[in-house]
């Protein structure tokens, strides 16, 4: 019975499965905002982010100039541009792991614009979870609300 159940649950497991999706974590640690950037490998290796950049060659290299491209973060008005730290494998999912510096002290008001992998599936969304004092929340963007204001 309990063999019958298991099968059960990881048939029904695999036909909910949410894809689709790509998370954006953004934590700030004084004058540093790291992004930790996690989607499916294969649902991104599906995607074809630049006609100059082959992404099965240098995935997480074409991946970060792709999200700079199509997410902007703004702190007080400071637009920020990312930088590649690292990236790896984790359960058929690619993270890749940001950094990028801010001379804002005391945090004001935050905005942030993401467009990403809405040319490719109109469906697709951006969830993007803020550690940023005052700012301490998730969102789920979507192509028809693809920005964030904060004050």
């Amino acid at each position: 019975m309990k063999t019958v159940l298991l099968l059960l649950c990881i048939s029904f497991s695999s036909f909910f499965h949410v894809g689709h999706i790509a998370e954006y974590q953004y934590q700030l640690k004084d004058n540093t905002v790291y992004l930790k950037f996690t989607i499916e490998k294969q649902e991104l290796l599906n995607f074809k982010l630049s006609e100059t950049c082959d992404v099965k060659q240098l995935t997480a290299l074409c991946t970060a100039k792709y999200i700079n491209q199509k997410t902007v973060l703004k702190i007080n008005g400071e637009a920020l541009v990312f930088e590649l730290l690292n990236s790896y494998t984790h359960k058929d999912h690619l993270i890749i792991e940001m950094k990028s510096k801010t001379n804002s002290i005391s945090i004001e008001n935050i905005h942030l614009t993401n467009t990403s992998f809405y040319e490719f599936n109109t469906k697709f969304r951006n969830r993007v979870l803020l550690d940023i004092a005052p700012f301490k929340k998730s969102y789920l963007l979507t192509k028809n609300m693809s920005s964030i204001h904060l004050k």
